[in-house]
């Protein structure tokens, strides 16, 4: 959709006329509070302070939202309102990165109410987050149990053995899912998980199923990988290059064809790729140093150092890092 001239002050201003209702909507809202209060209106109070929460909620100002929900879990509320707070306030504190306390929230809205399935699902999808595969596998479980014929909580158990590498588990789980309702970015991971088991007839097959239900480059990105495995180098190099020319917001697939492209002895189109790279991305450790590998398998030793240490001033991961420093160590 394309703005005419003046649309960026007008979008300023709508924006600043929803902030300014959302204002005076909560100013009203703790007056209102503030009378009923005054005159003994318990119940008016409460329902006032939610629909004040939801107003900072929707309003993204999670902290005053959260802090509203405190105070409704405060009043003591009946069980069953204690445990809808309770879910709220976990996602309240998720959004603002309170992690901790969104588990302590999601936590006591199951010890109110175990089988809450929003409580469940919502504390497996944190533990998952926050890389507690264990105990989000643990929370999927339940959801299961209660619903077996709800096909997300599968398929994302699914996906968390799949990261655990539990990968028959995975395929049992994401078979399940797509008996319930087919979904091509379940196929994807299925056939991801025949890949790292060394199938690749049957990743390849699964890959098929998926067909043109999926977007055309994450299709064409899988097919590479197949075809990588297979020794088709050439192969891969055009599934790949089809995928980047369908999305060409995908860096991912940039740096695999230049590595590629590298491995081809197609310098020219290498470097291509890595000046496209290198200029976007300069503060990338990754970058510079599948630059630094790309270098070194040309025999362009200087070049490679120089690479490499860049890769040691970024602040690198702790994989990168000792990969790198590998490397270095050939080139001393």
């Amino acid at each position: 959709m394309k703005f005419g001239v003046g649309s960026g002050f007008l979008i300023m201003m709508l924006t600043g006329a929803v902030s300014a209702a959302s204002s005076l909507t909560v100013g009203i809202l703790q007056r209102q509070i503030d009378d009923a209060a005054e005159h003994g209106n318990f119940a008016r109070v409460q329902l006032l302070r939610l629909q004040l929460a939801e107003t900072f909620r929707d309003s993204s100002d999670y902290v005053q939202a959260a802090r509203q929900y405190e105070l409704l879990l405060a009043s003591r509320p009946s069980r069953s309102e204690r445990v809808s707070y309770s879910i709220q306030l976990g996602k309240m504190r998720e959004a603002t990165e309170d992690y901790s306390g969104a588990v302590s929230a999601y936590q006591d809205a199951l010890h109110d109410n175990p089988k809450s399935w929003e409580g469940n699902l919502a504390l497996a999808r944190l533990y998952e987050h926050i890389d507690l595969p264990l105990n989000a596998a643990q929370a999927y479980q339940r959801c299961i149990k209660m619903r077996p014929g709800k096909r997300e909580p599968l398929e994302e158990l699914g996906e968390v053995y799949q990261q655990l590498g539990y990968l028959d588990r995975a395929v049992d789980l994401y078979k399940k899912a797509l008996a319930i309702s087919p979904q091509p970015q379940t196929y994807l991971k299925m056939s991801d998980c025949f890949m790292r088991k060394g199938n690749v007839a049957q990743a390849k097959q699964i890959l098929e199923k998926a067909g043109e239900k999926v977007p055309l480059a994450d299709y064409d990105i899988r097919l590479g990988e197949i075809l990588l495995r297979e020794k088709d180098d050439k192969g891969a190099c055009a599934a790949w290059e089809k995928a980047l020319r369908s999305d060409r917001q995908r860096e991912d697939v940039r740096m695999h064809l230049a590595m590629l492209y590298n491995q081809l002895h197609r310098y020219d189109d290498s470097d291509r790729l890595f000046s496209h790279l290198t200029r976007n991305y300069p503060q990338s450790p990754l970058v510079h140093f599948l630059r630094a590998w790309a270098l070194i398998y040309r025999g362009d030793r200087k070049g490679s150092r120089a690479e490499a240490e860049i890769v040691q001033s970024l602040q690198p991961t702790e994989a990168v890092q000792y990969y790198n420093q590998q490397l270095l160590a050939q080139l001393r």
